[in-house]
């Protein structure tokens, strides 16, 4: 019994002291990966502004392709938002919206998270003679809560693959874009124009 009741005293000094090792670890996490895209600025952040774009590069879209997700009637720019909900423990359920949209320069995203928390997402867009800088971070405040925190000295690491894969995908998706072909009216016949054009 008393083996047992050191070790549980060992025990609950450890945890106390991993709890207040905790409160010294910073609460704040900032994740941040750039790539450089052979593709217009204009191009590269169209693939973002609309949300419906993000099925082809995001990479939480592609985890769960059961994941349900329901626009709020905006996709692109400022006010657009969509809410998802996934049964796999990696997606899990929130919402997104654009707080504010920059054409060709900055988004960025609010993230509810839900029982996770909230998150600030943003994209820059840097062009660079026929190339354009992207660079796509994120900034998370972990609380007081003593698992978050220790979360978060690993959230760059995890979440940081996640933002390359990502920015490749979006990187494959940009350059291979080919811009809607839009028709040219048919001119008038030159026989009608003369006709038109002839002294009565």
């Amino acid at each position: 019994m008393k083996l047992l009741k050191r070790i549980g005293i060992i025990l609950l000094a450890v945890i106390v002291l991993l709890v207040v090792i905790s409160f010294m670890l910073p609460s704040k996490i900032h994740v941040e990966r750039s790539a450089a895209i052979g593709a217009p600025a204009n191009v590269v952040f169209m693939q973002v502004n609309n949300l419906r774009n993000w099925n082809n590069w995001m990479p939480y879209n592609k985890i769960d392709p059961e994941m349900k997700i329901e626009y709020n009637g905006k996709e692109e720019g400022t006010g657009a938002g969509y809410s998802w909900s996934s049964e796999n423990s990696q997606v899990g359920n929130g919402k997104i919206t654009i707080t504010e949209s920059k054409p060709n320069e900055l988004i960025v995203t609010a993230l509810d998270f839900m029982e996770n928390g909230n998150a600030t997402g943003s994209f820059k867009f840097e062009p660079s003679g026929s190339e354009t800088k992207v660079t796509w971070g994120m900034d998370m405040d972990m609380g007081m809560n003593p698992i978050a925190r220790y979360l978060g000295l690993f959230m760059d690491q995890l979440m940081g693959q996640d933002f390359e894969k990502g920015l490749r995908d979006l990187k494959s998706v940009s350059e291979s874009y080919t811009p809607p072909v839009v028709p040219e009216l048919n001119p008038a016949p030159a026989d009608s124009i003369s006709a038109t054009n002839k002294p009565s």
